[in-house]
């Protein structure tokens, strides 16, 4: 079978492509498979490594249709520059850097797919009360890194007001206080 790109050689990289709703076969060589960017899809530098296209194209769908499709107007990621539009049209995103820039978007889609914003995880019932202690702890932890980067971000926005709001939040928790 020959290339559907170039129509010369033969055709060494078969998968299928998922677009408008629509499934279609395709059938390259390796040139163009490599000219294109699909090798970079089967060589495992994708989130995805190791399934294979059919499955990256359903998760996508999964992603796309719980992600909003707008978000700030010109913020991007300032590692690798992908956009949230992009992010949120591909569910792909440019680099790992872009999952810290756009937590506040993506929070909500993840909360819709998962249910909830963090890892919970399973303790066994016998647990002690040790392992309680360090999973409390552990989401502790992970709430102040949280606000402490929307700390970051309404100092960079000069939202002072709430980054002291903010600051007294991290304070509060550090200290034992109760979560909100």
């Amino acid at each position: 079978m020959l290339c559907d790109h170039c129509g010369k050689n033969e055709a060494t990289v078969h998968f299928h492509e998922a677009a408008n709703g629509q499934i279609h076969e395709v059938h390259l060589c390796s040139a163009c498979a490599n000219e294109m960017g699909y090798n970079k899809l089967l060589s495992g530098n994708t989130p995805f490594t190791g399934m294979t296209p059919d499955w990256q194209d359903f998760l996508g769908s999964l992603f796309s249709q719980a992600m909003p499709s707008h978000g700030p107007a010109g913020k991007s990621c300032s590692f690798c520059g992908t956009t949230f539009q992009e992010f949120a049209k591909n569910a792909m995103a440019g680099c790992p850097h872009c999952y810290r820039t756009f937590y506040q978007e993506l929070l909500p889609s993840i909360e819709r797919i998962h249910g909830k914003t963090h890892h919970v995880g399973k303790i066994p019932r016998s647990a002690s009360r040790e392992i309680l202690a360090r999973r409390e702890q552990a989401i502790r932890l992970q709430q102040v890194d949280e606000l402490k980067h929307q700390l970051e971000e309404a100092v960079d926005k000069q939202e002072y007001e709430q980054a002291a709001k903010l600051r007294d939040r991290i304070k509060a928790i550090e200290q034992g206080g109760e979560v909100k």
